[in-house]
């Protein structure tokens, strides 16, 4: 097989290159060996020790296909420069082309700082729980990493606590709320609840002065009775007109706090520090 290399033409032989079978694969190695079955091209280093190195060109944007003539699906390139304007702009990295554009492969490594959310029960991956832990008790660089981001004595405790964004004028990493509350007078509608008899016009009571002593007139029978005369009479109360009689009432309240916990699911909370 003709191999051109760096403007040179090699004669590679299959012994030493294992080049192409009769499914055209193809597999280039320093060594002997099968060829993968599943491969279309086969790249091997005898000694694990060399590398694939892609064609690195200089992209200008993200929308622009030069250096290329022109998008090519699938092709795929290590972009050296850093250039273009957002959100269009490149830096070095992997570039893939989707046939429109150029797409930087990259993946989004946590940063010191980050809060997650997980089902996870312990500290894993440089992820650390917060639950109020003194911060002499972790390693020496997420120790260190803690105290740059204010916490020189304990890690936040987020237990029983949801996360809420700063206003601007709270303290990072403080804690505040509380899950119920009392209401006040001052929370209640402003509405007097009042009342009056009905009235019943000008009237008198009657009552008895001297019961025979009885229980039926409140008297034990056989005790004396306060008023000095043995005579019963019979009186009314004086007409005092018209009038009528206010009332209140109490609500029946014992100032019991309101509970506000709304419908959730519980999840452990973690903050990056690294390893």
């Amino acid at each position: 097989m003709i191999k051109k290399i760096g403007g040179s033409t090699m004669l590679t032989l299959l012994l030493c290159l294992s080049a192409i079978n009769t499914n055209a694969q193809v597999k280039i190695s320093n060594s002997s060996g099968i060829i993968n079955s599943e491969s279309l091209l086969h790249l091997e280093s005898a000694g694990n020790d060399k590398g694939f190195l892609l064609t690195r060109i200089a992209l200008q944007a993200t929308n622009t296909a030069a250096p290329l003539s022109s998008h090519v699906a699938g092709m795929v390139v290590f972009n050296t420069a850093t250039a273009g304007t957002a959100p269009n702009n490149v830096s070095p990295g992997l570039y893939y082309n989707n046939g429109t554009q150029w797409v930087k492969l990259s993946t989004k490594a946590p940063q010191t700082g980050d809060i997650k959310n997980g089902f996870q029960s312990a500290d894993h991956n440089g992820w650390y729980l917060l639950n109020g832990r003194a911060v002499s008790t972790l390693a020496v660089n997420p120790r260190a990493r803690a105290t740059a981001l204010g916490f020189s004595t304990n890690l936040p405790d987020a237990s029983d606590r949801y996360l809420k964004n700063t206003s601007g004028t709270d303290s990072m990493g403080t804690s505040a709320g509380v899950n119920s509350f009392t209401l006040t007078q001052a929370n209640l509608p402003n509405v007097t609840f009042s009342g009056t008899t009905n009235t019943t016009g000008s009237h008198t009571h009657t009552y008895t002065d001297n019961p025979v002593n009885s229980a039926a007139n409140g008297v034990a029978s056989g005790t004396n009775n306060p008023v000095s005369d043995t005579s019963s009479v019979n009186d009314t109360t004086s007409s005092n007109g018209a009038h009528t009689h206010t009332l209140s009432f109490s609500l029946g309240g014992s100032s019991q706090p309101v509970n506000f916990v709304p419908d959730n699911i519980i999840t452990n909370v973690f903050i990056y520090l690294g390893n």
